[in-house]
């Protein structure tokens, strides 16, 4: 005769190898998406991530939580990723320094090297910021993992000229900021 605790543990077996071996891949996972240590240049038209100026450090700045218990890493993009293409903005938040803007931009992705931030297209215009992130994968034919994480990187915006800007998602996902400059 089977005890009840015994029919249990057979029950859980499989069910429990299936929780150790995707906490085991999405531990590996998470590894292969931490942030280089530095910066690309960006071209004309595209403004790559900065890292934290040292303003406005804390929550919801730069360098500081924008998720969840501060862990989303922040990102540097790679460009010459394959299949690039926009994706969403989840948030905006910018930290003036006088007259020095920085913009963190939070957004939901994947892991690479399936999912990467290719580049972030910035179009300035009379008063305003167009910001697109672009995001493609890595080259090879590699086993995705279907898993979303809160990632943020950062665009330095440079000094500019006082006066009250937007700046706004063109893919239409974060919410448009404002931000004045004195």
């Amino acid at each position: 005769m089977t005890t009840p605790s015994r029919r249990a543990s057979r029950r859980l077996g499989p069910a429990f190898a299936l929780a150790i071996a995707v906490a085991v891949a999405v531990a590996a996972c998470t590894s292969a998406g931490a942030p280089p240590t530095s910066p690309p240049t960006g071209g004309s038209g595209t403004v790559s991530a900065a890292p934290s100026t040292g303003a406005g450090e804390g929550s919801g700045g730069p360098g500081g939580d924008i998720g969840p218990g501060g862990s989303d890493p922040l990102v540097v993009p790679k460009p010459g990723q394959l299949d690039v293409h926009p994706i969403p903005a989840d948030s905006f938040v910018a930290v003036v320094d006088g007259r020095h803007v920085v913009l963190t931009i939070a957004y939901t992705s994947g892991v690479e090297p399936c999912s990467v931030l290719d580049t972030i297209v910035v179009q300035r215009g009379e008063g305003s910021f167009g910001v697109t992130l672009r995001e493609g994968h890595g080259p090879g034919d590699q086993v995705c993992m279907m898993i979303a994480r809160m990632m943020r990187t950062q665009v330095d915006l440079g000094d500019l000229d006082p006066g009250t800007y937007t700046i706004s998602d063109t893919v239409r996902g974060a919410d448009p900021i404002q931000v004045v400059v004195s």
